[in-house]
């Protein structure tokens, strides 16, 4: 399991880590995951180009970053269950969902509330309740 799963699925290790701070190389390995430019991610994750940047410099992130990071990281977890695999995520993610209202997950995991949308979402799909 990598160190980005791990953080994905377990609670414990997730908000250690998000305290310590998610390195750098994790974030650029989400971004190689969602198959997004790492600009877009921060896009997503609403932190600014400059303090991107920064970041990469510092090779770590500030909690409330990277705990933006470990919520992208669970639903992509998620949907690489509930959709089969990591091509199948990658498109749902990026897609209009009907059970989102015609909302893109990626867009609408901005926010957290968003986020628990697409997550509950991912779980009806995953246990075949229809969405």
């Amino acid at each position: 399991m990598t160190t980005l799963e791990t953080v994905a699925t377990d609670a414990i290790q997730a908000e250690q880590r998000i305290v310590a701070g998610i390195e750098w190389a994790e974030a650029e390995h989400l971004a190689e995951l969602l198959d997004v430019p790492i600009s877009r991610l921060a896009d997503l994750l609403q932190i600014p180009p400059a303090t991107m940047a920064r970041r990469k410099g510092q090779r770590r992130f500030a909690v409330d970053e990277s705990e933006k990071i470990v919520r992208l990281a669970r639903l992509w977890f998620l949907a690489c269950q509930a959709v089969g695999g990591p091509p199948g995520a990658r498109s749902w993610l990026k897609r209009p969902q009907y059970g989102l209202d015609g909302r893109v997950p990626l867009e609408l995991a901005r926010l957290e509330v968003g986020a628990r949308g697409v997550e509950t979402l991912l779980q009806r799909i995953h246990h075949g309740v229809l969405a």
